[in-house]
């Protein structure tokens, strides 16, 4: 037993290399400062070199564009912070789009420099971009606060008269017709902007707080349906939630989250406490979409697409919930839940302390990654190309979060490789080797490829071993059976020495038994000795005794009678 712990232990050694602990599943892979505070961002590649960059506004009325490594690529000052930034693309050419609050609305082109800009006398509270006429130039649509909406080309011409409602949100508003002559999918669409590919026609959602009511309107302003509602709006998401191949819209608006068809309402749920962000996302494959919905009193709700809930309790996060998406995030097939949350700073006037949590569609948290300062906004984008979506965070310091899962999972593959070959799984250890493998060519990780194909080498030669020490315990067997029991030992112990070799136990145990047995059976059988009984030795004795007794008394007797 001492021989075949010293086996293992030298074994061990020499396949375990010493490890770093797993990572934490986002760290920071480049931050910046920028001089103020954060207003607006958007990202997107503005430069044309396939990379996504990152375009903000500060609190003194800069507009500035970086690298995602913190690289400025242009600068501009305005008068105001600008509003509702976004990037807009015609087919090479890319703007930003914003809006301030002296009612100017503004596009820029790719290097900072003024396109265009309008004044408007009433409150501008929006702008979007859109293509509504399908001619595959985006449309800037400018909300403004009265209840009213203007829509302008990129040349500044303006598009179609007014209409009365209060404020738009222009969510997947293109043509399947023009994502399938511009992109692959809409995975690649620069803007962000995503659809179901099964929809023909752009529609427009409106709701406001002066005619808080939800309106359906088509691209040529023609009212559909208009349904009640008290409350402002603040998210709208539209897309084919229950796979009916129709178009649905939910709204979040005060503590109730509802969704609509072209027909009117489908359901509505009312939470505990007021929402400002829900993500939906297909999450068990499917075909119909889930709703996550986050509270301000710190609680996470899943819905499915008919509204019943999906879990059993909503999870708590303990801080405002700002933000919600749905994304997979671990690559895994299967979407996770991101939320963004943070504490209220009644001395800042802004959400602090942010942190953003990764759940499962189970309901497990994942991930808990603090941000040092409030998180103003955040953005989803896989930005090295490794399969894993990573995270942005603009606060006083632009963050770009790096999704370490990938990481992750290559070593936990790898340490469950080396657990299943120190077992003896050869065949589990080398899939599980293969997998960790992939990850860490993928991460570019040389040093930890070599100990990945280190390790599958050994394990292909052990299980090259097994099998040859399973053949000689067969063959023991077989001559066990024959009744030749010197060759069937000489089998068995050549097959221990493997079994100990490549750790085996459970084989080395069954041959250990087998030795055991025909060692039994080869030792000579000594011979017997009966059982001394004393009893037995004592009655001749005693019946000598007797005779010798009777026959000395005889012969004194018959003495005495002659004298």
């Amino acid at each position: 037993m001492k021989q075949l712990l010293c086996i293992l232990l030298s074994i061990s050694f020499l396949l375990v290399v010493p490890v770093s602990a797993e990572p934490e599943p986002f760290t920071i892979k480049h931050y910046f400062r920028h001089d103020y505070g954060t207003v607006s961002s958007s990202l997107g590649d503005l430069n044309g070199d396939g990379v996504y960059d990152v375009v903000l506004s500060t609190d003194t009325g800069e507009v500035r564009a970086y690298t995602l490594s913190g690289i400025t690529l242009w600068s501009n000052i305005f008068d105001t912070p600008a509003r509702g930034l976004s990037v807009v693309r015609k087919g090479t050419e890319r703007y930003v789009v914003f809006y301030n609050d002296n009612n100017f609305v503004y596009l820029i082109d790719s290097s900072g420099n003024e396109k265009w800009h309008l004044y408007f006398t009433k409150q501008v509270n929006s702008v979007s971009s859109s293509d509504l006429d399908g001619d595959k130039s985006p449309e800037v649509i400018v909300g403004f606060k009265d209840g009213t909406f203007a829509v302008y080309t990129l040349n500044k011409t303006q598009w179609r008269n007014e209409n009365e409602f209060y404020r738009f949100y222009v969510l997947r508003l293109y043509t399947a017709e023009f994502a399938a002559s511009e992109y692959e999918s809409w995975d690649k669409y620069p803007l962000g902007v995503k659809i179901d590919l099964s929809w023909i026609f752009p529609d427009v959602i409106a709701a406001g707080e002066r005619n808080p009511n939800i309106t359906l309107y088509d691209p040529t302003g023609k009212k559909m349906w208009e349904i009640e509602n008290v409350y402002p709006v603040e998210q709208v998401y539209s897309g084919d939630i229950n796979n009916d191949g129709k178009m649905e819209v939910i709204t979040a608006s005060y503590k109730y989250l509802q969704a609509f068809g072209l027909d009117g309402r489908l359901w509505r749920n009312i939470v505990d406490s007021y929402i400002y962000s829900f993500g939906v996302g297909d999450i068990n494959k499917d075909g119909k979409k889930e709703v996550a919905v986050g509270t301000v009193d710190g609680w996470v709700y899943l819905y499915d697409s008919k509204g019943y809930e999906v879990w059993d309790d909503p999870q708590p996060v303990g801080k405002d919930v700002r933000y919600v998406n749905i994304d997979d995030f671990t690559a895994d097939g299967t979407p996770d839940i991101l939320v963004a949350a943070g504490n209220w700073s009644s001395s800042k006037q802004e959400i602090d302390d942010g942190v953003f949590y990764i759940f499962s569609t189970n309901g497990e948290k994942l991930s808990e990654t603090k941000v040092n300062g409030p998180i103003k906004t955040i953005s989803i984008m896989d930005i090295d190309s490794d399969g894993y979506k990573d995270v942005i965070v603009c606060s006083n310091y632009v963050y770009v979060y790096k999704n370490n899962f990938l990481q992750i999972f290559a070593m936990r593959h790898y340490a469950e490789g080396e657990k299943l070959l120190l077992r003896g799984q050869f065949d589990q250890s080398i899939d599980e080797f293969t997998k960790s493998k992939e990850m860490y060519t993928k991460l570019g990780d040389t040093e930890a490829v070599k100990r990945c194909e280190k390790n599958l080498k050994t394990a292909i030669e052990y299980k090259a071993l097994n099998a040859q020490a399973l053949e000689l315990f067969a063959n023991g067997n077989a001559e066990l059976n024959k009744g030749n029991y010197q060759a069937a030992l000489d089998n068995f112990n050549q097959a221990k020495k493997i079994f100990e070799k490549v750790g085996n136990k459970a084989m080395l145990a069954t041959t250990d038994a087998m030795i055991s047995e025909i060692n039994s059976k080869l030792q000579p059988v000594a011979q017997q000795q009966l059982p001394v009984n004393i009893t037995l030795i004592l009655i001749p004795v005693l019946a000598l005794v007797a005779v010798v007794g009777g026959v000395v008394g005889f012969l004194f007797i018959r003495r005495r009678r002659k004298v």
